[in-house]
């Protein structure tokens, strides 16, 4: 018997390998992977032409694991860019743009070698110290800058310990304490030290005032700018840098941006603010110091003293030093306390530096922290961010209200109200 085969189904098309690709598809295909090598070359050049900025934000974070290994991973980067030349371009374009230029791999410390010069130019103040140390001419006439008038004691420095809530500054308000009224603060929270001169600006001669800080000062900068110019006997200017301090001069150098301004604009007051940022691990000696161990301490209360010399160097010029609020996290605020405990003690050992204590000011009704704080009338009022550090537009208000009541003590600033 002899089988039979059926005829081929027309629309069965018998298997011959694996599809083919045709010169369509070749060519899209190299395309493809010539974009992709493309694009993994331009990342690279990249990578090359901003190794020193990646270098030096690998080097700017907080001490760790973490910045340890990102260290780790540009340096070789970055020493290979700049040994063929490929960190020229972004280096021409910053100067040409007038932006600053630093070589990450720098070790300079600015509080070290800072100087300051009055508005001739000559240098006032050097520093030959290795902690930066500039100790004031004039001595001390007592404390200073606190409730009591005595100086808080710096927290036990012998051990890396952190404070608990509630630190060594002033007594903890329970529920039920009374409020401070608003622009009560700066006539009971300091007290002015002497000046040498008896200020009477005026309209055509108003006082230079200059307020600089961290991003607190973001928050209250220009209000009280508009309330100093308001006065018609202030000329002010405000200038902040986001995260910035007087840990991490590797991160914003103050030291040197506080010489500039003072030789450049002159001015007659200073408000500062830091310390929001300052509670960490920093560089003493080419060794990591941790945070409020004695030789943090030391070294912070002698940047902290560095600071206020290079600003009350002139003597017709008085500092303005503002203490961190009352924070919401607990630890936060403990740490916080710390560094005010510092601001407090340097502030007390130097004439014409007020030290502005606020934790009173931004106290909640039961006498911890709040956003809603109750002002003159009593009616509670929205002053804090819902980050729990920074202060709203009417905090801001607030601050800036008791600032310029401070400057009031040793300016007369009425003769430019109306008649």
């Amino acid at each position: 018997m002899t089988a039979s085969h059926a005829p081929p189904d027309p629309r069965i098309t018998p298997s011959a390998g694996p599809p083919r690709l045709d010169a369509t598809d070749r060519r899209t295909g190299v395309a493809a992977g010539r974009v992709l090598a493309a694009g993994a070359l331009g990342l690279l050049l990249a990578i090359m032409l901003n190794s020193q900025q990646l270098l030096r934000e690998a080097q700017q974070k907080p001490f760790g694991w973490e910045r340890d290994a990102s260290v780790a991973v540009w340096e070789p980067v970055e020493g290979t860019s700049s040994a063929v030349g490929l960190h020229l371009p972004r280096l021409w374009a910053d100067e040409a743009l007038g932006h600053s230029v630093t070589d990450p791999g720098a070790t300079t410390d600015p509080f070290a070698s800072a100087v300051v010069g009055d508005a001739a130019g000559d240098a006032a103040v050097a520093d030959s110290t290795p902690t930066g140390v500039v100790v004031a001419d004039t001595p001390a006439t007592g404390p200073v800058g606190t409730n009591s008038g005595d100086t808080p004691a710096l927290a036990d420095q012998t051990t890396g310990a952190e404070a608990t809530v509630g630190g060594t500054i002033g007594t903890e308000l329970t529920a039920g304490d009374e409020q401070p009224a608003l622009g009560t603060l700066g006539d009971t929270a300091t007290s002015a030290p002497p000046t040498s001169v008896p200020w009477f600006p005026t309209p055509a001669d108003p006082l230079q005032l200059s307020i600089m800080g961290d991003s607190m000062v973001q928050f209250f900068g220009k209000t009280m700018v508009g309330l100093a110019n308001d006065t018609g006997v202030i000329d002010a200017s405000t200038e902040h840098e986001l995260a910035s301090g007087l840990s991490r001069p590797d991160f914003y150098d103050w030291p040197t941006r506080i010489v500039e301004v003072m030789a450049g604009e002159d001015p007659d007051a200073v408000v500062l603010m830091f310390g929001g940022n300052d509670a960490q691990a920093i560089v003493v000696d080419g060794q990591i110091a941790r945070r409020f161990s004695e030789s943090w301490l030391q070294e912070y209360s002698a940047r902290v003293g560095h600071i206020m010399d290079l600003v009350t160097t002139d003597p017709e010029r008085i500092l303005i030093w503002v203490g961190q609020p009352i924070m919401e996290d607990p630890e936060y605020d403990s740490r916080m306390q710390r560094v005010n405990e510092v601001f407090a003690a340097e502030a007390a050992e130097r004439d014409r530096v007020h030290y502005v204590e606020i934790r009173d000011l931004f106290r909640g009704p039961n006498g911890t922290f709040s956003r809603y704080v109750a002002d003159a009338d009593g009616q509670l009022t929205d002053v804090r961010l819902t980050d729990g550090v920074h202060l709203s537009t009417i905090g801001g208000r607030w601050l800036s209200e008791v600032l310029l009541d401070e400057l009031g003590l040793v300016v007369d600033l009425t003769s430019g109200a109306p008649s």
